[in-house]
C-alpha cells in the first residue's frame, strides 16, 4: 500500500494572548475564535512570500489544501501533486522548516475587560488586553512564527493531531485578500526597483561630473 505524503500542521492557537509594544506600553490580544472568519481564497506559502506561495485553496496548482478548524485551534493537511510541492514536503521531513505561522485581516478590536480585571494586580497602568475578530487568508511555513507551539510535520500519526477529520469545515467569504496581498508586494517590489534605478542614475550623474571637474 502507497503511503500519502503530506504536511500536516497547526497554523494558529488563536486563545494564545500575544503582544506589541505601543510607545511606552503593551498592547495584549487574542482572536475570539467563533467569530474567525476565512477569505475566499486562503493561501499557503513560504515565510509569508508571495513569491513563495506553495498553493491556494481557490487555485491549487502545487498539491491540496485542507484547512481544520477545531475549537481555537487552526490545522492544516497539505498534499503535494507536483515537484514543486514534494520540494516542499521534503523541507519539513528533514525539519528544516518546523513551524507555521498566519495572517489575520482585523476587523474590529474590543477591550477584554473580563480578563483585564482578573489580571489586574498583575499589568501596569496603560496596558490593555483586546479581543479581535477577522479573516484568515493566509497560512505558512516559517521557523519564525510569533506563537511557538505551532509545529508542522510529516508524521500522520503525531499525537497532536488525534481527533482530526481532515476534512475542511471553514466557510469562505467572499472577499480575496491574497490577491490584494500579491499586489501589494508586486508594488513594493517595483518600489525598490525605482530606488535601486535612482541610485545606481546618482552614482553615474556624480561619477560624470567630478571627471568634468565639477564638484557637488
Amino acid at each position: 500500500m502507497k503511503i500519502e505524503r503530506a504536511i500536516y500542521g497547526l497554523a494558529a492557537d488563536f486563545g494564545a494572548v500575544h503582544w506589541n509594544k505601543k510607545g511606552e506600553n503593551v498592547e495584549y490580544f487574542h482572536v475570539e475564535p467563533s467569530t474567525v472568519k476565512y477569505a475566499k481564497n486562503v493561501a499557503f506559502t513560504l515565510e509569508h512570500e508571495p513569491k513563495q506561495t506553495v498553493t491556494t485553496t481557490k487555485n491549487q496548482e502545487n498539491g491540496q489544501l485542507i484547512i481544520v478548524q477545531k475549537g481555537p485551534l487552526l490545522f492544516f493537511k497539505f498534499i503535494p501533486t507536483t515537484k514543486a510541492g514534494e520540494r516542499i514536503y521534503r523541507y519539513v521531513k528533514l525539519q528544516k522548516l518546523r513551524k507555521c505561522s498566519y495572517i489575520f485581516r482585523k476587523f474590529t478590536s474590543l477591550r477584554d475587560i473580563k480578563t483585564e480585571s482578573k489580571l489586574s494586580l498583575v499589568m501596569d497602568p496603560g496596558e490593555v488586553i483586546l479581543i479581535n475578530h477577522g479573516a484568515v487568508y493566509e497560512i505558512c511555513l516559517t521557523n519564525n512564527p510569533r506563537d511557538t507551539t505551532t509545529f508542522c510535520t510529516t508524521d500522520a500519526n503525531d499525537r497532536r493531531l488525534e481527533g482530526i477529520e481532515w476534512k475542511t469545515n471553514i466557510q469562505h467569504s467572499d472577499v480575496d485578500y491574497w490577491d490584494e496581498e500579491v499586489k501589494l508586494a508586486k508594488l513594493d517590489e517595483q518600489l525598490e526597483q525605482l530606488e535601486r534605478d535612482l541610485e545606481r542614475s546618482r552614482r553615474k550623474t556624480k561619477k560624470l561630473l567630478k571627471k568634468r571637474g565639477i564638484l557637488i
